[in-house]
């Protein structure tokens, strides 16, 4: 049965038809913050989360303000909200880490290495283009031979005065 005056149900309180946006925004907002902070965690995430209640509220206010409890109907849109906001989370954390086991990780070189490629860049030229062909490109005495377009005997020979020079030079 609707009240005639109103047009609206009688079971309506009359103090829900007076309480104006305003007044409901000044006496839930402290509460919806206390509540999303200690959902997400963080006060900048909980404030738009009850700035986004707050316009949900206002979007559909002439029937929030209808309700028995107006600010009962917010905490619910704020706890689904809050919801929401975790899933999303979770969903980008799972991305996130399947990126992670995809994507391949060389841990970087070794202090012996860094030390030892330091002292072949101080050999010379040749000796040092033989040792980084040979060893760090992976090409055998036959290759480093013909990229170089000197004998077989040349590169061995390069390579033991190289590695003469670089264990005095180390200390090895």
């Amino acid at each position: 049965m609707t009240d005639p005056m109103t047009d609206l149900p009688a079971d309506v309180p009359a103090l829900a038809l007076e309480l104006s946006f305003e007044d409901f925004y000044r006496a839930e907002y402290p509460a919806l913050v206390a509540v999303a902070t200690a959902l997400v965690g963080t006060v900048e995430s909980a404030e738009d989360l009850t700035q986004d209640t707050m316009v949900k509220s206002l979007m559909r206010w002439g029937k929030v303000r209808q309700l028995e409890r107006p600010g009962g109907w917010a905490h619910r849109v704020l706890l689904n909200a809050c919801t929401s906001w975790w899933r999303r989370r979770r969903t980008e954390a799972n991305h996130l880490a399947r990126q992670r086991r995809v994507e391949p990780s060389v841990a970087g070189p070794s202090p012996d290495a860094m030390a030892f490629w330091g002292a072949v860049r101080l050999l010379p030229e040749r000796h040092r283009m033989v040792m980084v062909l040979h060893y760090a490109g992976d090409r055998s005495v036959a290759e480093v031979a013909s990229i170089l377009s000197v004998p077989e005997g040349t590169v061995r020979s390069d390579l033991t005065r190289a590695r003469a020079a670089l264990a005095t030079q180390l200390g090895a």
